[in-house]
């Protein structure tokens, strides 16, 4: 079996809050869908900054999100790491996958499928050149 290549990884050290905690004891759903966010914007530091993507008229838009909670992330949790890789590009989409970490084990994964779209039409461009050219076809 071959393991998953992880194209334009990166790794995000997280430190839970205490208002990131629900009535429960677990991180709150909603601070995931933060944390995936604070992921796809150091993606895209890392990789192809948004100020000049936005310059040139494309934006970048979720279309789906889903988190599978494996086991819960608690306050006293410590080493949380959080990665997120591009799975793949399609002509105007891209499929990043994510997983949240505690000392090592996976407690969640998680994955979006978003677009790049005209800042002023929202209608799907092609994927910016810049970024697909970092990446392996697979096609």
């Amino acid at each position: 079996m071959t393991a998953e290549l992880r194209h334009l990884l990166v790794e995000m050290p997280i430190r839970i809050k205490t208002y990131d905690i629900d009535f429960v004891g677990h991180v709150n759903n909603i601070v995931y869908v933060r944390w995936l966010e604070d992921l796809r914007l150091q993606l895209l530091d890392t990789y192809y900054p948004l100020e000049p993507m936005r310059d040139g008229g494309i934006v970048p838009i979720i279309a789906n999100t889903h988190i599978d909670y494996h086991q819960g992330i608690n306050l006293s949790d410590r080493d949380v790491l959080a990665r997120m890789w591009v799975k793949k590009f399609g002509k105007a989409t891209f499929h990043l996958d994510a997983e949240f970490l505690v000392r090592g084990a996976v407690r969640s994964t998680a994955w979006q499928r978003g677009a790049f779209v005209d800042a002023k039409t929202l209608r799907p461009v092609r994927v910016p050149e810049g970024l697909a050219s970092q990446m392996p076809s697979s096609e």
